[in-house]
């Protein structure tokens, strides 16, 4: 069951926009603001935090995303306190942000730190919360979904998990939602096979060849 690592898409922060570009960024700027992802990839930790950390200061407009980069590589590597601490800081950075983007930063940096603390009733509040706000936010509805399961709640769970991928599955049937629905298919029914192959049309409708199937556990 996946839970949307801290290195997850999800906390990435923003690359530099169009007016911009790589040309207009030195080449030490660049290396930084890719250092991080890539070290975080193959669980180089101390290196993706010090290369997050260090990309700050090139791009101070991204400090909130960089810190819960860095609060969630903290998490994925079970320093709870630490991974706190950084959440704190992005909470006082976002203060000063309008709009609801900080909003949802914040309140998702609260659930992956319930998560790691295997509180998933307070996880599954602040996803939640975050979907009142934006209804459409995939990783909020999926890590919900999951929150369910722990919760001994598998049907409601399930129903999350379908409903989402019905109401937009150009942008919700990617591979982490449908391992969490393949899974939850194998729990609750024995008719999983062929729920599976339903799946694996809708996907082949709308991803054509290059979806990798191993996420439908098909075999």
């Amino acid at each position: 069951m996946e839970e949307e690592s801290p290195s997850a898409l999800s906390a990435q922060p923003e690359p530099p926009g169009r007016e911009e570009g790589p040309q207009d960024r030195s080449y030490t700027e660049l290396r930084a603001w890719f250092a991080g992802p890539s070290a975080a990839l193959t669980a180089d930790y101390v290196l993706a935090v010090d290369a997050y950390r260090s990309v700050i200061q090139y791009f101070p407009e991204q400090e909130p995303q960089l810190l819960s980069c860095v609060g969630r590589i903290f998490l994925q590597i079970g320093d709870i306190k630490t991974a706190e601490k950084y959440f704190q800081d992005v909470e006082k950075v976002t203060e000063k942000l309008e709009g609801l983007q900080g909003k949802i930063m914040v309140l998702m940096n609260r659930a992956f730190l319930h998560l790691g603390q295997n509180n998933f009733a307070d996880a599954h509040r602040c996803f939640t919360e975050i979907l009142k706000i934006d209804p459409a936010n995939a990783v909020a509805n999926n890590n919900a979904a999951v929150c369910l399961l722990y919760l001994g709640r598998l049907k409601d769970s399930l129903r999350q998990l379908e409903a989402m991928t019905q109401q937009d599955p150009r942008r919700c049937l990617h591979e982490s939602a449908l391992f969490n629905l393949t899974t939850m298919y194998e729990l609750e029914s024995s008719r999983s096979l062929q729920k599976k192959q339903a799946l694996l049309e809708a996907v082949a409708s709308k991803e054509g060849d290059c979806f990798n199937t191993q996420c439908l556990k098909l075999a």
